[in-house]
């Protein structure tokens, strides 16, 4: 492999590493909770905020951290999420009662907020066009790894005493390892020429970049950024009729997202598998780990072939699946006093592992490549965190609703799943009829579309 473009992909797997503490912090709960709730006997009201928190804080996370990406630069926001990271971790692993786990997990999702924006925006500014799909897919693949991990962590700890503190207590190595590693990657070429840091923007480029390519990229930037000084900058822009369909895109890509029902199964599937007739917390953590693996191997398939087969054909295979498999999910438990026991988990975990198949390949990491590629230099950084904000607060109502929701008749009969379902049908109509195709368009050229 050429040394530049190993350098590349080394420095988008530091930078990723805020997505695996993502993946981490958010995944962990599915598989630590149900030792919570026998230490502390849990409401569903208290168990929706103890998950939520982390949400909570992301969204207060993503607003803030698009004016100060914007003013401290990518590099440095990032380094602060990993300060906040290794707090939280330690916060949540010592807690004496609900309410300081509810505020470590509120640190935690502070730090989550700013990565889900400030990673793909970094990923994205270095990377050269042909593999930025490619790089910014790295996040999505470090939130399956975290959260892969996450489940591995609550098996081996089951039985421990103290368990889901040793779970919470393993998140801090990966907090360290980014915040140690973020002093070594540059700073965004893209940012620090809108700073007027010329020579170092060459300097990160000459890097990254094919010696003839240097000149070409710089000027092209630089001539974007000239463009986009010119005109004063005020957030107001983002919500012109020019730049409709790229807020649109924002907006719906997380809501159909997260609507989908993915962090119910993330966050949830232990309790899913148990109301599918699985005994005890154990086997049930035991077949979460498998809903880990499927969502790892997808996503590697989503890195390898997202920008050969370009966004929209991706995005019309994986809602399609995730349809069907929602549907049989559904199916399985409306029909469950009808079927036997060992078809109703068969359907379940085979619906739901089918599910994470589709999803890992396409609205997975769609949301954040597309958020980070749609929209214009100059208002990047508060279009992403704006985006990155309707993630969380999608995020918050599907995860805090789903345990009040599974304790009614709607999650006895399926009923939420078909809700689910009907989301990725509109999802269909959204890719149909609003996404646009940017495989291997430069981002100043996405840019120049909504001029």
């Amino acid at each position: 492999m050429d040394r530049k473009l190993l350098l590349t992909y080394v420095i988008a797997a530091i930078a990723a590493t805020g997505g695996l503490l993502f993946g981490f912090d958010t995944g962990v709960i599915n598989v630590a909770l149900p030792f919570i709730k026998q230490e502390w006997n849990l409401s569903e009201t208290a168990e929706g905020w103890v998950v939520g928190a982390v949400l909570a804080g992301g969204m207060a996370g993503s607003l803030l951290s698009g004016r100060l990406a914007d003013g401290l630069g990518r590099k440095r926001i990032n380094i602060l999420a990993a300060v906040i990271f290794v707090v939280g971790s330690a916060i949540a692993a010592l807690a004496t009662s609900p309410g300081m786990l509810i505020a470590g997990r509120l640190f935690l999702g502070l730090a989550i907020g700013i990565v889900s924006f400030s990673v793909p925006l970094y990923l994205a500014e270095i990377a050269p066009s042909n593999i930025r799909g490619r790089l910014v897919t790295f996040f999505q693949l470090a939130i399956t790894l975290g959260i892969l991990i996450s489940y591995l962590c609550g098996y081996a700890f089951a039985d421990y005493e103290n368990s889901w503190r040793l779970m919470f207590w393993a998140g801090f190595i990966p907090a360290a390892l980014l915040l140690a590693g973020m002093f070594f990657v540059p700073e965004s070429p893209r940012w620090l020429l809108s700073k007027g840091r010329s020579a170092e923007a060459r300097t990160v480029l000459a890097r990254l970049h094919d010696a003839d390519a240097v000149d070409q990229e710089l000027n092209q930037i630089a001539q974007t950024v000239r463009d986009e000084s010119n005109r004063k900058v005020d957030w107001r822009e983002l919500f012109s009729a020019r730049l409709r369909i790229p807020l649109l895109i924002g907006i719906g890509i997380f809501f159909i997202q997260q609507f989908s029902g993915i962090n119910a199964v993330i966050y949830y599937s232990t309790r899913i598998f148990g109301m599918a007739g699985f005994g005890s917390s154990t086997t049930s953590i035991m077949a979460t780990v498998g809903v880990g693996v499927v969502n790892t191997i997808s996503t590697l398939i989503a890195v390898r072939f997202l920008d050969q087969w370009g966004r929209k054909p991706i995005l019309y295979v994986g809602l399609t699946g995730t349809a069907i498999s929602l549907a049989t999910i559904a199916a399985a438990f409306y029909f469950r006093e009808s079927i036997s026991p060992d078809l109703l988990k068969l359907l379940s975990v085979g619906g739901v592992y089918v599910y994470i198949m589709f999803f890992a390949i396409s609205l997975g990491p769609m949301g954040w490549l597309l958020i980070a590629e749609v929209y214009p230099l100059r208002i990047r950084g508060f279009a992403t965190s704006l985006g990155s904000f309707y993630h969380w607060f999608f995020d918050f109502w599907v995860s805090f609703t789903f345990p009040i929701m599974a304790a009614t008749s709607l999650g006895n009969n399926g009923g939420i799943f078909m809700i689910y379902t009907g989301v990725v049908l509109f999802g269909l109509l959204f890719t149909r009829f609003l996404v646009f195709e940017t495989k291997g368009m430069t981002l100043e050229a996405i840019e120049k579309r909504w001029q």
